[in-house]
């Protein structure tokens, strides 16, 4: 509720009250003579529930309220401001406060004629309760006291530096030249506010504070002890310039004057009464005023309370001024309700973010001026991750998803997954924590676009997406990545982080002709990054750097020799900088943006499209387990092998660490197309009962048959993990220790029959054969050598199964604990009729070369595995994840109950 409106009411309530009695000496008739008004009946309950309401504005420093004291961030502008308490003869009842109007009403001046000891302290407790009852940080003092040289106002020297305004150090002007250089800051400051702030446009600080989206701009109180003791005739003129233009700026004057001294050249007590109110204090005390309502009435001026109760309260203040000060609640520059998804991104992005240094709006622009590419970087804790937020949510707020599509990935933090959660429907990719396999892809999907929109562009006959959408008619949306800590990404020399650069660089350089656009955030910017991405920064006109201690990360950041970032020390300070880092180096102060008014914030923008259905993100979760479900992420793989290639049979492995169906193997009737899996128990059981199920979905079961070789020990947890195969409509044999030679030497027969007659009479080709062996290790028949070192039989005819059986569609799965017991098995010739290979965690890098032609197997996380085709190009590996046991043995029975 404003004060003025406090005010009026408290106003109305006395005028009614003091008509109703005869022996009020205000004499205030005719006010009560109206029996049916409940208010007439009982005014006090009118004042009694505004003090309660507001206690800091209305209730005396002396009321058990104060005991509680917190500063109210949301209070109102001083409109006006408790002088004392209106006592009333001849009537009893609770105590009515006195308002004065102070702000946009004008300057409050108490003389010190009658007695100058009550007036300063009355002097002291309007500063106190303007200090009080004000939101923190929404009035900055000056203060002023030649007659007690600081003594009188000393006390609100506890409030922090940004609410105080000095020329001394932060003290109290007490000299004439003090003085004089005060008024000379405020006078600066006042001009600085009318021309740059207030312009032409606004005709006060009210009217600009409820207009701007930026800093609002703080009310500034001249207090000033004994006026006009120590102003000089300098100062005088200062003093009536700034009583006249203070208060469109919003400087008012608060002090006592002691009309009995000389005044300077110049000053004119009258003009400056005249530009608000005055008060005075007689010899008892009491206090009168030129105001109309209170005027005629006798009132207790208020007093400064003890320092042992003030100065807790001043404290309270200055611990959330400080606060208030480094903080820019986001909702100041909140797109609101009536603006939401009304922008257009056909000429570029445009979002507020936060404030200039002189306050003023900071916009994130990106799609003009030769802006179309951004990197963030600073400090851990100096506010990237909510600028990240602070961008998206204003964007999202901004453009509907028609306008902007958005990529958001997080290779360390959890920090975006309330977007995939939420929903957010401007998503296309999300994804925290993830490996540098999904964000490669999405930078290829990303490429893909570009060549995508390329062509429409050339089809369309123009070369860029403005003139595209003007000439088709068609709304083409801009895309924005972000990807945080993206240096993850080039965490090591390998295949991956070099096409990573070269496609960064690609996007960065073709991308914004067509609406796509980077924007790459890192804690980290410099030592390797540099050499993949030169090609990259070099494109990156907007930097945007926070608060860092190390030159070298300032430098990385905004270029060479710029090292402006390291003189940022409070969280959110940034500098904005879309000149390359050259030229000037703006700081900015970001908007704070709570996770819960995110939240809030997610669900606001997805209520703005009621009946629309925006398709969900790409997404991969890395600690989720991967489910086998071939309605789902394996659909697209299992219609291709229905149609275009049903002669292969594919195995589908895991979720693929990417965009893309799930990782699968191939089976074709073709040489060396057998898999090979290495690794541990659980992944090795896994990856053979994913085949065999992948398998058996895709064929009938007069079209295929298993016979599995299962070496688990009886003590094991995986002995007889494969029974829930049996329960297929497909023929499952299962062979362990002891009948297991004697399978292979019944598929043996079988390949040597299919040689010699590969087709069915009926000229349809013989059904598919996978010969499934869960640990070729324990195989004692298998590993055991031969004379001189020479394979086994039992090896010799394996190998001559998996070297002739897949041209007649009878394929060998094989998982070994490690590539040296699976080359001890086989020998290396051998291994080499395995074309498709799966490998879990490994050894040693020497072992994940040797079987994938990269090491990375060796570092790989405990639900993470690697697939290679031998025919790839060199180093070419997919990662994917597993899938669960749980999952496999699931669908094994609801299958085999279906069937």
């Amino acid at each position: 509720m404003p004060v003025e409106s406090i005010e009026r009411g408290i106003q109305v309530a006395c005028a009614q009250l003091s008509a109703a009695v005869a022996t009020v000496r205000h004499q205030h008739e005719h006010y009560l003579d109206r029996p049916g008004d409940p208010a007439a009946q009982d005014p006090f309950r009118v004042v009694t529930a505004l003090t309660a309401a507001h206690p800091w504005a209305l209730a005396g420093f002396g009321e058990a309220a104060w005991d509680a004291y917190q500063p109210d961030p949301d209070a109102p502008a001083p409109e006006g401001l408790r002088v004392g308490v209106l006592r009333l003869a001849g009537r009893a009842g609770p105590p009515l406060p006195a308002v004065a109007r102070f702000a946009r009403h004008g300057h409050l001046l108490i003389t010190e004629s009658g007695f100058v000891h009550g007036a300063r302290s009355l002097l002291q407790a309007l500063a106190l309760r303007l200090a009080t009852a004000t939101g923190p940080g929404t009035v900055r003092f000056a203060l002023a006291d030649p007659v007690g040289q600081g003594q009188h106002l000393s006390a609100f020297l506890r409030l922090p530096v940004p609410m105080r305004v000095s020329s001394n150090g932060g003290g109290v002007a007490a000299s004439p030249e003090e003085i004089e250089d005060l008024l000379t800051t405020l006078t600066a400051y006042v001009v600085e506010v009318t021309q740059t702030r207030l312009t032409n446009v606004y005709d006060s600080v009210e009217a600009y504070n409820a207009a701007t989206t930026g800093a609002t701009i703080p009310y500034h109180v001249l207090v000033l002890a004994g006026l006009p003791a120590g102003v000089s005739d300098q100062a005088a003129e200062l003093l009536g310039r700034l009583a006249r233009n203070g208060p469109r700026a919003g400087l008012y004057l608060l002090a006592t004057v002691d009309p009995g001294l000389p005044p300077p050249r110049g000053f004119d007590l009258a003009a400056l009464s005249a530009l608000g109110t005055t008060v005075g204090l007689d010899s008892r005390g009491d206090l009168s005023w030129d105001d109309p309502e209170f005027g005629p009435g006798v009132i207790e001026p208020d007093q400064m309370p003890p320092a042992a109760r003030a100065n807790p309260w001043l404290d309270e203040v200055s611990a959330a001024a400080s606060s208030a000060s480094r903080d820019l609640p986001f909702a100041r520059i909140a797109i609101p309700p009536p603006r939401r998804w009304a922008g257009v991104s056909t000429d570029g992005l445009d979002v507020q973010i936060g404030v200039d240094s002189k306050g003023e709006p900071q916009h994130f622009v990106m799609g003009v001026r030769g802006v179309h590419h951004g990197m963030v970087g600073g400090d851990v804790r100096m506010g990237k991750t909510n600028l990240l937020h602070v961008l998206i949510s204003q964007l999202a707020l901004t453009y509907p998803p028609e306008e902007l599509e958005l990529y958001l990935l997080d290779f360390k933090e959890v920090e975006f997954d309330a977007y995939l959660t939420e929903r957010l429907p401007h998503a296309r990719a999300i994804t925290s924590r993830t490996d540098r396999e999904f964000g490669l892809s999405m930078l290829r999907r990303f490429h893909d676009e570009i060549d995508r929109r390329a062509r429409l562009c050339r089809e369309a006959k123009v070369t860029d997406l403005p003139d595209y959408r003007g000439e088709t008619g068609q709304v083409l949306p801009r895309a924005l990545v972000i990807m945080d800590e993206f240096q993850v990404l080039f965490s090591e020399e390998d295949r991956l982080a070099r096409e990573a650069g070269r496609l960064l660089a690609d996007i960065a350089k073709r991308g914004a002709a067509f609406g796509l656009h980077l924007l790459l955030a890192t804690q980290s910017p410099g030592g390797p990054l540099t050499a993949y991405l030169r090609p990259v920064y070099e494109q990156m006109a907007l930097r945007i750097a926070l608060g860092c201690t190390q030159p070298s990360v300032s430098q990385a950041i905004l270029g060479e020799g710029n090292d402006a970032a390291t003189r940022l020390v409070r969280a959110g300070d940034a500098i904005y900088n879309d000149r390359r880092g050259e030229g000037a180096n703006p700081v900015m102060r970001i908007a704070v943006l709570p996770t819960r008014e995110r939240l809030e914030l997610i669900a606001a923008i997805r209520s703005l499209a009621p009946g629309r259905d925006y398709p969900p993100p790409a997404s991969f979760d890395p600690d989720t387990p991967a489910k086998f479900d071939p309605n789902t992420p394996m659909a697209p793989a299992a219609a291709a092998c229905h149609t275009v290639q049903a002669s292969t049979v594919q195995a589908w492995l895991g979720e693929a660490i990417e965009i893309k169906p799930a990782t699968a193997a191939t089976f074709e009737r073709y040489v060396r197309s057998n898999l090979l899996v290495v690794g541990g128990e659980e992944h090795g059981h896994g990856l053979l009962l994913a085949t065999l199920l992948s398998a058996a979905v895709q064929r009938a079961p007069a079209d295929l048959r298993f016979t599995i070789a299962e070496f688990a020990r009886p003590s094991s947890s995986f002995h007889g993990f494969f029974a829930s195969a049996e329960r297929l409509p497909h023929e499952v044999r299962i062979a362990d220790r002891k009948s297991a030679a004697a399978a292979l030497d019944d598929l043996l027969a079988e390949l040597d029959a299919r040689l010699a007659e590969p087709d069915e009479p009926d000229g349809s080709p013989q059904p598919e054969v996978f010969f499934l062996i869960a640990g070729m290790h324990r195989w004692y028949e298998l590993v055991t050598e031969g004379d001189y070192g020479r394979p086994s039989e039992t090896s010799a005819r394996l190998v001559r199964l998996a070297e002739a059986g897949p041209d007649v569609g009878i394929h060998v799965v094989a998982w070994a604990d490690s590539y040296t017991t699976a080359e001890r098995a086989l020998r290396r010739a051998g291994l080499a009729h395995f074309g498709l290979r799966a490998a879990a965690r490994m050894l040693s890098p020497a072992e994940s070369d040797a079987l994938l032609g990269v090491s990375a197997a060796a570092g790989l996380d405990d639900n993470r595995a690697l697939y290679r085709d031998t025919e790839w190009p060199a180093e070419q590996v997919e990662k994917f994840k597993p899938y669960s046991i749980v999952s496999l043995h699931a669908f094994a029975q609801a299958f085999g109950s279906t069937a």
